[in-house]
């Protein structure tokens, strides 16, 4: 006991000089309120009355200050303290004291299962303040949660929901409450609802099994949701809406009378100028009638040196909305101004998302979302580890980045990145990433010490399940001959659109057999609506068909998704289905694209993954269809 009792002094000692210290140096975060120095002070206290305290009442008031420790986040001196407790000092009141902060410490320290164990053994909750009950039911949801049992974490937050009377923190439960919820499956969702429940939890569960089931279809959540107020009238989740909630209660449709388009229609990107021209005038013509159609007026950025010229050009002209520009220096100086006269759809998006305008959604063609989804695809079949072979670019820089990124994330490894720039150095570039290279120098100094020719087997690397391959056409018909070559044609080779020319080419692409890659479904899907496309664009306008295709593609979703660009940002679940893709907007406005897959076998494209057109289904309120997407005769 005397050996404790000494251990116990010096980590005391120890703990007030680190006090004094931060109290000097790094006190300003504390100094924020007077909450925080109020805690300091009683913390300073505590320490020094346990330094001079008998082993009997040591005990409590370490225990006290290692929750003030849990308040400021200090976890790891929090610990330091409740390890030199003499639980047997304690009374059962102060143990569910030293259980809850020791289930608190554990908790941020990753340790969650040891940390609902000891929450759990609180034995008299009721008996403490609400701030204490208040304290340890946002403690055990938490800890239930981080052990995945995430209805139980839900349900403790829904029962603190009487015992909270701030409306900023009923505000944070309400919300931690739906993501609890979020976390369980659709169809579980709707087997929890029970008469065995309060209403309140029956209403909670039913609200979010109602947003996951109709994520995608804002007008019937939209319905559903009204008629759940019905049932549920003052449900703490209205009164205090979560987030997505909020978004989706303030969702309406953009509504545009007369629309600028500012593209490039001379100069260097004339032609990708004008496919999007043709894409938006091809939408613009498919509207319902003439009469309800907005106007549309084109400039001609490259007339200017700055872009802002053409761009406020078009807002004294009248503009409600603005579509473009289409290169990234001039998107970046149209949302570098402080505020935004109407809202916009940039048709490229930054890499810094350091812009926050409400008005503002940037819609591209990013190598970002390919090497994404490439990752995910991957992971999917079940490959961990990954080798890249990109061009020495810039763009390949941004697509090894966004792959690696997000590949790691999930759980993968890119194990090693290998660039290439000659064509003539392609072969080189290919042994060097398969590891073949090393066998080969090792055959030739044999054979220059022995002098005489030798026969041995190249063995390539063994340790990658995948490539990951940015290139263009031309390159691919050598890169994958290469690969086959070396040993490897049974090594997959999942590549970005790049890959692809747009253009089914038998004879000439059957060195690309064995390569997966995505693209736009008005190019491949094999979905009755995209192929009654292809077949009307072949005689009109043929040019559509190739690799320009993305383009037209751009132009022409980029004028239909407009009037539902908040809808889709509000509603994450939401997929709208366009010629490139299906589409999906964040809470920062960047519209994200989802693309067919598709797999070379004869030198032909076959696809390989895409899901079906969601058609909407018919609501309560009698809703009409998806208006088609599609080119239609007129």
């Amino acid at each position: 006991m005397n050996k404790f009792i000494t251990q116990g002094n010096h980590l005391i000692v120890l703990v007030i000089v680190l006090l004094m210290l931060q109290a000097c140096g790094g006190g300003e975060v504390r100094n924020q309120n007077n909450r925080a120095i109020n805690n300091q002070q009683s913390l300073e206290a505590l320490i020094k009355q346990a330094q001079q305290a008998s082993a009997e009442r040591k005990g409590p008031l370490l225990v006290q200050a290692a929750g003030l420790l849990v308040l400021e986040q200090r976890y790891e001196k929090a610990q330091e303290l409740l390890i030199h407790v003499n639980q047997q000092t304690l009374t059962p009141l102060q143990m569910d004291d030293f259980y809850l902060h020791y289930g608190e410490v554990l908790l941020a320290l990753a340790a969650s299962e040891r940390s609902l164990n000891q929450l759990k053994t609180v034995t008299n909750p009721a008996a403490k303040s609400i701030e204490w009950q208040i304290r340890y039911g946002k403690a055990l949801s938490d800890s239930y949660l981080a052990n995945g049992n995430y209805f139980e974490a839900a349900k403790l937050r829904i029962e603190l929901t009487d015992m909270i009377d701030n409306s900023h923190a009923l505000a944070e439960n309400s919300q931690k409450t739906w993501e609890a919820l979020n976390q369980i499956e659709t169809d579980f969702l709707q087997q929890l609802i029970s008469d065995f429940n309060s209403r309140r939890v029956n209403g909670w569960l039913e609200i979010v099994y109602l947003n996951k089931r109709w994520g995608y279809h804002p007008e019937r959540l939209l319905s559903e949701l009204a008629l759940w107020k019905q049932r549920y009238p003052l449900h703490p989740s209205m009164v205090h809406q979560p987030e997505t909630l909020k978004r989706a209660a303030a969702a309406e449709e953009i509504s545009a009378k007369r629309i600028a388009v500012l593209l490039p229609l001379s100069g260097k990107l004339a032609s990708f100028g004008k496919m999007i021209h043709d894409g938006i005038v091809a939408a613009h013509y498919q509207s319902a009638s003439s009469e309800e159609a907005p106007l549309l007026s084109f400039y001609d950025t490259a007339k200017h040196l700055s872009p802002l010229t053409t761009y406020n050009q078009a807002i004294d002209d009248g503009a409600d909305f603005i579509i473009g520009p289409l290169t990234k220096e001039s998107v970046e100086a149209i949302l570098d101004q402080e505020a935004l006269a109407t809202p916009i759809l940039a048709l490229n998006q930054l890499e810094e998302q350091k812009y926050q305008h409400p008005l503002a959604f940037q819609f591209g063609l990013p190598v970002e979302d390919e090497a994404v989804q490439a990752a995910h695809f991957a992971f999917e079949k079940g490959y961990r580890k990954a080798v890249a072979f990109l061009p020495d670019t810039s763009t390949g820089e941004r697509a090894q980045k966004a792959f690696q990124a997000y590949f790691e994330q999930l759980g993968g490894e890119l194990i090693q990145v290998q660039t290439y720039k000659e064509k003539k150095k392609i072969k080189q570039d290919v042994q060097q990433m398969l590891g073949v290279d090393k066998s080969i120098k090792r055959k030739s100094a044999l054979q220059r010490l022995l002098g005489r020719n030798l026969e041995f087997e190249m063995r390539r690397r063994q340790d990658a399940d995948f490539i990951f391959l940015h290139a263009r056409p031309e390159d691919g018909r050598m890169i994958k001959p290469f690969i086959n070559y070396y040993f490897a044609h049974d090594l997959p080779v999942i590549a970005t659109s790049a890959v692809f020319s747009g253009k089914k080419d038998p004879q000439t692409d059957i060195d690309l057999n064995g390569i997966e890659f995505p693209h736009i479904p008005l190019l491949l899907s094999e979905q009755s609506q995209f192929q009654s496309s292809r077949q009307k664009l072949s005689s009109v306008m043929p040019e559509a068909l190739d690799g320009r295709g993305r383009y037209f593609a751009l132009g022409f979703d980029s004028y239909k998704i407009l009037t539902q660009l908040s809808i889709l940002q509000a509603f994450p679940e939401y997929r709208w289905s366009g010629l490139g893709g299906e589409l999906a907007v964040d809470e920062n406005g960047l519209v994200h694209r989802f693309l067919t897959w598709a797999q070379f076998n004869r030198g032909v494209p076959f696809v390989t993954k895409e899901r079906e057109v969601r058609q909407r289904e018919e609501s309560n309120t009698g809703s009409s269809p998806t208006p088609s997407l599609f080119l239609d005769s007129k």
